[in-house]
């Protein structure tokens, strides 16, 4: 056997080992035949219990109402059906096409399996790549510290390009010691077999780093590429990433001569391609001083030329130049959103805070072509920016659900944020937040940030930004299975007396329904069989609920009292 086929060897059975594609493997051999799947294209609930047991996976009921609870099961269907070891067809759920040369000899195809098994799940290639960076910002950081780096380090790096996501994020988990955006980051790759995490520090394994490999040389944009096509390829990466992918072409060239490119390019390219191209030629260094002197004497880029030699000499920039670049990066920003979109107003205002007013005074200085549209769009909308400082009455109405309807009147900040909205509809309704959620104001939609579910970042996101006049709502669906679908509607507009985290209950009717008892459907069907002693299911029900009676079961029971002390 040749050194290069011992080393594909190697690589090829650390890829069968890894334990994500081992757990994905015994997943598929076990539906075998098939196994029937709901309208949703996963597991039915018995079956879904029937694969936790083969997989050692522990469930918080046995009687789940959907896989779709069950987060650890769908992270393992989720990389079986990225390797192609399983696929849904005609309500089934069968062997995939890629499971028999998985467990073939062929080294070559099962890693060309894993590689494409991990491209998609750690959203490093195709439709998914830029929505999701932290496996690649950590894939990065091991490559260029020589394989080898601390989630110390490594977390450093990701609050870096994505801010801290630990700070905030609601997870119970995220308060331990281990609760980390780098520590799940880590055990993500190590799940792959991609790093190995000991005593706080990660590592590359073999397999690992021919990935990187793969990722930062073989697949970076060629040497001799234009520089339009470079620009195209990186746009959206990460800056220290763009920097990685780039380094073969900017190894190929003079520092002055690839910044002169650069700069080029930046003033024909626009949007995030012009911004792309500016962070390339800062990368070419000092040496590359005199494209930047022959660019700082032009208008337009120029001013990044002259803020540039500015920084070499620790001076301070020209206002003018800071104006000019300010307007320009805004209307990068601008053109990130959708046309027409009606929140565009407060959502740059509330990115901007307290410096609005000289960022205002920068654009009226600034001579910037879309210095106008700019200004025109940050003092539209005051109403919307004037109504942060209020306090809304909305009422909270759960669709589908009558005799009696169960609804509550609340008093919140407007500037409430959406992720704590969610914890106060929680409290005020009586739900146990064991279940996804999802708000939507019919354009988007809002919840915990996840690639796979698509929704915008709840956290970012105020109540006063998706709905303002009175008459507007907006939706909360809670648990996808039950899918429990609320109305949140503005009733009115008070003075502002509550902080963003308040919230008070000042009215309402109906209990909570008990969790996973089906939806509206299920919950109208177990008030029918608890009033009725002789339904079939009616001790089954009893036992489930906890209770010796139906009669102990009060549809109608609520206070505003008990609510209130939720809230807290």
């Amino acid at each position: 056997m040749s050194e290069l086929e011992s080393a594909l060897e190697s690589l090829a059975s650390a890829a069968r080992a890894c334990p994500a594609l081992v757990t994905a493997q015994a997943l598929a051999e076990w539906v075998g035949t098939g196994k029937e799947v709901t309208t949703r294209g996963v597991l039915k609930p018995a079956a879904a219990i029937e694969a936790c047991d083969l997989l050692g996976i522990k469930t918080h009921s046995r009687k789940p109402r959907s896989a779709l609870d069950i987060s650890e099961l769908m992270m393992v269907w989720s990389a079986a059906s990225a390797a192609g070891f399983i696929e849904v067809s005609r309500a089934k759920v069968m062997p995939g096409p890629a499971l028999r040369p998985w467990l073939g000899k062929a080294n070559d195809t099962a890693l060309a399996i894993w590689l494409d098994c991990v491209l998609r799940c750690l959203s490093l290639s195709g439709e998914s790549a830029g929505n999701d960076v932290e496996s690649l910002i950590a894939l990065a950081t091991l490559h260029e510290r020589g394989g080898v780096v601390s989630l110390g380090d490594l977390g450093a790096d990701l609050a870096e390009v994505i801010g801290d996501p630990d700070s905030e994020c609601p997870c119970p988990e995220c308060a331990s010691q281990d609760g980390t955006a780098a520590f799940y980051v880590a055990q993500d790759l190590s799940e792959f077999g991609i790093a190995v995490v000991r005593k706080e520090i990660a590592e590359l394994t073999p397999l690992g780093r021919w990935l990187t490999d793969f990722l930062f040389r073989i697949s970076a944009p060629p040497a001799d590429a234009d520089v339009t096509v470079v620009i195209s390829e990186l746009t959206t990466l990460p800056s220290q990433v763009v920097m990685l992918m780039a380094r073969p072409w900017l190894e190929r060239r003079d520092p002055a001569a690839a910044a002169n490119e650069l700069l080029a390019a930046a003033e024909v390219v626009s949007g995030q391609e012009r911004l792309t191209a500016l962070t390339l030629a800062r990368g070419c260094g000092k040496a590359a001083e005199t494209a930047w002197r022959e660019w700082a004497a032009k208008d337009g880029i120029g001013a990044y030329a002259r803020i540039w030699l500015a920084e070499q000499d620790d001076a301070d920039p020209a206002d003018a130049d800071l104006a000019w670049t300010t307007a320009d990066t805004l209307a990068v920003v601008l053109d990130t959103f959708p046309t027409g979109l009606a929140e565009l107003p407060a959502l740059l205002r509330e990115q901007l805070g307290a410096e609005l007013d000289d960022v205002l005074a920068q654009l009226e200085d600034s001579a910037h072509p879309a210095a106008p549209r700019l200004t025109e769009l940050l003092e539209s909308g005051s109403g919307r920016r004037d109504r942060v400082q209020a306090d809304y009455q909305v009422k909270v109405q759960l669709l589908g659900v009558s005799k009696p309807p169960v609804w509550r009147r609340l008093r919140l900040s407007a500037d409430i944020r959406l992720d704590r909205l969610h914890d106060v509809v929680q409290a005020a309704m009586g739900w146990d937040d064991s279940h996804l959620h999802v708000f939507s104001d019919g354009e988007r939609e809002y919840g915990f940030p996840d690639p796979e579910l698509g929704h915008f970042d709840e956290r970012n996101v105020r109540l006063s930004q998706v709905i303002s006049d009175v008459g507007e709502h907006l939706e909360y669906t809670y648990d996808f299975g039950d899918d429990w679908e609320h109305r949140i509607t503005l009733e009115k507009v008070l003075p502002a007396s509550l902080s963003s985290t308040r919230a008070f209950c000042t009215g309402g009717k109906g209990a909570c329904p008990p969790e996973d008892c089906g939806g509206d459907w299920g919950y109208a069907r177990l008030k029918a069989t608890l009033a009725d002693p002789e339904a079939e299911e009616h001790a089954d029900l009893l036992e489930w609920l906890g209770l010796t009676s139906g009669d102990e079961f009060d549809a109608g029971l609520f206070s505003a009292e008990e609510v209130n002390r939720r809230l807290g």
